[in-house]
């Protein structure tokens, strides 16, 4: 795990000992603030290595400069012996958490990439799912599948993990770009005139629609990218609804805060009575009703799910 040593995880399961951490205050008095740092706890929240804890990973980022406080307080009181004095270390302080939106699917994936290298509680691009089916568009593994037996084309979904620019032996530019979706990760390349043209959208974390031509070189299947589009951009067009689903009526103010107006979408807002029955409003308007916009209101506390259309 990236910034996270062997030494900050020996001590983290010494403290730990027989007796699971019960919260995070109390994580936070037992470990020890000379073998874990600042960016040792921004790793384990961004890995979620916390979510038994508290699952809201922003919020526990946001947290992490008053965690080091209370660890070094709790580790002062230990050595001058004041544990023994104001009743040990069941007796303290719950911690003082900012209030904090939990990241949308995207950034929270995105976010455990960078701290393991790869994705843990899914992939970014599963909210795209049922748009791509609509686009027809292949995963990787369809993809190599379909060069091995003979096609030279096509078109595929990713996420952008890595990008290298190197220099050809004719002094051009190139660039090699590290690509992943739920079936697989790979590397495309891509010269001079794409990389200027397409460099913006080749960003780390961009989700991103491709058009390649590949050839099968033994076991390998080696792809050159020809043209990307945004991929938001690209399902939007064949998304045209939102039902979000909502127990009680509390979430809708962040609802509104993330809908994105003059789009072609319509949303419905469908409230779950506790008798089972249902009542669905459609909101004026129209709306962009993509997939990210729909991971982010799924990310907001309340929501039940929420479903495209």
């Amino acid at each position: 795990m990236k910034g996270v040593g062997a030494q900050a995880v020996d001590s983290i399961v010494a403290a730990r000992k027989d007796r699971p951490f019960r919260d995070l205050t109390d994580f936070a008095s037992r470990i020890n603030p000379r073998a874990i740092n600042k960016r040792v706890l921004e790793s384990l929240a961004a890995a979620g290595s916390f979510d038994q804890l508290d699952d809201n990973r922003a919020r526990i980022m946001a947290s992490v400069e008053t965690m080091m406080a209370a660890a070094q307080r709790a580790h002062d009181s230990a050595e001058s012996g004041q544990n023994e004095l104001f009743g040990g270390p069941s007796h303290r302080e719950p911690l003082r958490m900012p209030n904090a939106d939990p990241w949308a699917p995207s950034e929270r994936l995105q976010r455990e990439y960078e701290a393991v290298g790869f994705f843990l509680t899914g992939h970014p691009l599963d909210d795209y799912a049922k748009a791509l089916k609509r686009m027809q568009v292949m995963n990787w593994m369809e993809f190599t599948k379909s060069v091995r037996a003979g096609a030279t084309a096509g078109r595929t979904a990713a996420t952008v993990v890595s990008r290298v620019e190197r220099r050809t032996k004719t002094g051009s530019k190139m660039g090699i770009i590290g690509l992943s979706d739920p079936s697989g990760q790979y590397e495309s390349v891509l010269f001079q005139e794409g990389l200027q043209q397409y460099r913006e959208l080749l960003e780390p974390g961009n989700a991103v629609l491709l058009f390649l031509t590949a050839e099968a070189q033994g076991e390998e299947v080696r792809a050159r990218i020809q043209t990307v589009e945004r991929l938001d951009q690209a399902a939007e067009k064949v998304q045209k609804s939102l039902q979000i689903f909502l127990r009680d009526p509390a979430p809708l103010d962040h609802i509104t805060n993330r809908l994105e107006p003059k789009g072609d979408g319509e949303v419905h807002i469908v409230l779950m009575l506790p008798d089972g029955g249902e009542v669905e409003v459609k909101l004026p308007g129209r709306y962009k009703v993509s997939p990210q916009i729909a991971g982010a209101i799924k990310a907001v506390p309340g929501v039940v799910t929420v479903e495209a259309g």
